[in-house]
């Protein structure tokens, strides 16, 4: 008897790789209310969709249950073929989709339907398609059809995506679980127009709860400052959570939320003035902000002849990655880095061996290519805080004694005034 591949790769080998790659793409991967998602029994997670191929693969390495996704029928095609693999594993369901040219999607309901009677998680993006827009586009009626028709009780969890910078290298990533909705379903239940488009609607309101939609990218980018500062303030506060509720205090037209925007404004007036890189100042609190310490002082003078080198190593693959991904689409940015990364860095690295084996000897050529690979990997891992600490520096000379203290100030008053709209307080 035929078993799907998805039954023989053990789940963690899957959830591994997701969780390796996105370990060497994003600083931090969170998932906050994960025991709103059943333990056992037929689940139909909807999500919004704004980066791609990263988007599963959040959904992967963040979630205790191994979700099996709808994906588009086109990533069937032949020049798609380095993904197969990938999607034969994951038990991927194909979908055809309109704006690809449409198709019959009747074996695809039911087999998402036999694997939801079954007991499996299925995994769906509402939307549609990937898409850079700041807010959710219409959800379509996907979701419902396939719920209603079940034949049985099922529950359709929305879970919202929340990047930070999706296309910018050891930026954030947050998954937010919201709460179930429970269903019905029944053969030819997916008949019901009147049941579907009140389900659907049902669906959407849940899934704006937890995946934060902008009216601007204005918007976004102001509360965004807002969350990364004052999470970098607490350990105990994750973006994701910050950002989702200044998201609905900006759609409740909050009045204390133009309080916070006025003080983001401020802060980044200042930082533009002073020429600095506003990214670099939102990954370390106002502590570390104010002055230095020793130690970072020395820990800074044994990595950065590492991380240097680490670079000069790199530096094709990662030139070769950055120009390729700058002629790309935002929404799949992060998709295409990571997926040519898995190519171009072991490549290169083949090359590095050979290149030291036939100018001195094999076990060169073989430290040569570990040695670009280990000294990569630390170099992504350190390099950003060895530059906010030049920044740190950079501030402290030649700058002003005045200007690092407004600088400061202004920080520490956009932390404040989001700490005072997230409690509520005048």
């Amino acid at each position: 008897m035929f078993v799907p591949a998805h039954e023989l790769i053990p789940v963690r080998v899957i959830r591994v790789l997701c969780r390796t790659l996105l370990h060497l793409f994003f600083r931090t991967v969170h998932i906050h209310d994960v025991e709103r998602l059943p333990a056992t029994g037929p689940v139909l997670v909807v999500s919004n969709h704004h980066s791609g191929l990263v988007d599963p693969a959040v959904l992967i390495a963040t979630l205790p249950r191994s979700p099996r996704f709808l994906a588009k029928a086109a990533l069937w095609r032949w020049q798609y073929l380095p993904l197969r693999p990938f999607l034969f594993i994951a038990g991927a369901i194909p979908v055809h989709r309109r704006k690809d040219g449409g198709g019959d999607n009747t074996d695809t309901f039911a087999a998402t339907r036999a694997a939801l009677e079954k007991g499996e998680l299925i995994a769906l993006f509402g939307e549609g398609v990937s898409h850079d827009e700041p807010g959710l586009l219409d959800v379509k009626t996907g979701a419902a059809r396939i719920a209603l028709g079940v034949d049985g009780p099922l529950s359709i969890v929305p879970i919202g995506l929340i990047y930070d910078d999706r296309a910018r290298y050891r930026s954030h990533v947050s998954a937010a679980v919201g709460w179930p909705i429970e269903v019905l379903g029944r053969q030819g239940g997916d008949e019901d127009r009147d049941a579907v488009t009140g389900l659907t609607d049902q669906i959407t309101a849940a899934l704006a709860d937890v995946a934060p939609s902008w009216e601007s990218w204005e918007e976004h980018d102001d509360a965004k400052v807002a969350a990364r500062l004052t999470a970098a303030n607490d350990d105990e506060v994750e973006y994701g959570a910050v950002v989702t509720r200044l998201n609905r205090k900006i759609d409740d037209r909050d009045a204390g939320m133009e309080t916070v925007r006025t003080a983001v404004r401020a802060f980044r007036e200042e930082v533009d003035r002073l020429g600095l890189d506003i990214d670099d100042l939102m990954e370390q609190g106002d502590a570390e902000l104010g002055s230095i310490e020793k130690h970072t002082r020395v820990m800074s003078m044994i990595w950065w002849p590492l991380v240097t080198l680490g670079r000069l190593l790199n530096v094709v693959p990662y030139t070769v990655i950055r120009l390729g991904a700058s002629r790309m689409d935002l929404n799949i940015r992060a998709t295409f880095k990571i997926l040519l990364g898995l190519f171009v860095y072991p490549g290169w690295w083949i090359v590095l061996w050979a290149i030291g084996a036939a100018l001195w000897s094999g076990s060169v050529g073989l430290a040569l290519a570990f040695g670009a690979a280990i000294l990569g990997y630390l170099s992504a891992q350190v390099a950003s805080r060895l530059r906010y600490a030049a920044r740190e520096r950079d501030l402290r000379h030649p700058l002003r004694s005045a200007d690092r203290s407004d600088l400061v100030a202004r920080r520490a008053y956009v932390v404040a005034a989001t700490r005072r709209e997230l409690s509520g307080s005048p």
